[in-house]
Parts: C-alpha cells; sequence; structure tokens
C-alpha cells in the first residue's frame, strides 16, 4: 500500500470520527501504530461506540473513505471487526466495540491490542491514554476535546 494514502486515509478517518458525536474513541493498533507496516499490511482501527450495532447494521459508512470491492464481519466477542477492501488495494480492519472495551479491568484481548502498539487518533476523557504508560503514549492526531 502506498504510505501516502494510508496517510491520507487516516487522515480523513480522523477528521470523521472528531464529527460523530456517538463516537467515544478511535485508535490505530497494529504494524502501523509501531511504525513497522509494510506494503501489504492492513489498517487495524479500533472504533469506540455509544451504540456499535449502528455501524454494524449499515456498513455505508465506509463507503466515505473509497470505493468498497468487498467487506467481512468478524466476531472477537467484546468487539466485532468490519474488515473492508477498498478498490485501491487499501484493506482497513475496523474494530468496532463499546466503552466497555476500554473499561478496567481490561480482559486479554484489550490489553494485548493496547500493548502490541496504539496511537491515538482521537478520545474523550482518556478512554485509550488511560491505559498507556507516560512514557508510551504517543501524541494523538486528533484534538481531544
Amino acid at each position: 500500500m502506498n504510505k501516502g494514502r494510508a496517510e491520507e486515509f487516516l487522515q480523513r478517518f480522523t477528521d470523521w470520527v472528531q464529527s460523530r458525536a456517538d463516537v467515544l474513541g478511535a485508535a490505530l493498533v497494529g504494524s502501523y501504530a509501531r511504525s513497522q507496516a509494510r506494503p501489504d499490511s492492513d489498517i487495524d482501527l479500533v472504533l469506540v461506540c455509544a451504540r456499535p450495532s449502528d455501524y454494524l447494521a449499515d456498513l455505508s459508512w465506509t463507503l466515505r473513505f473509497g470505493e468498497v470491492r468487498a467487506h467481512q464481519l468478524e466476531d472477537y466477542g467484546k468487539l466485532t471487526s468490519v474488515r473492508v477492501w477498498y478498490a485501491d488495494g487499501l484493506e482497513v480492519e475496523y474494530g468496532i466495540t463499546d466503552e466497555d472495551w476500554a473499561a478496567l479491568p481490561l480482559d486479554e484481548g484489550t490489553r494485548r491490542v493496547i500493548s502490541d502498539g496504539m496511537l491515538v487518533l482521537y478520545e474523550r476523557d482518556r478512554l485509550f491514554s488511560q491505559h498507556q504508560a507516560a512514557e508510551q503514549t504517543p501524541k494523538p492526531l486528533g484534538k481531544t476535546p
């Protein structure tokens, strides 16, 4: 994947989540968050919503970021992944969940995702950053209200 396309997507995504009253937080996780993405890496996101079912029942919001070639839902317990393949080659895994995903005590899956690398794109009330050690807390790309 073209690095410029990934950066453009992340900026558009961050702008979009900041405009959504029902989004409590969004974070980049995985290889992109660790700055270890390869050309074939997908973009992994966690999207914490007040009503996750709204985002799972109607996937038309994914069209905001490009022409969708295919999508697939994957259930991971507290989080449901919407994996989207865009026509330009971009692959994005949107992990849709509610605030329970980030609630203490963290379950093992959440703990693993956070410790494996997380960059906060947007959050309310330190939803994600409360779990990061001060020296590991990256500067958010988006504004924090």
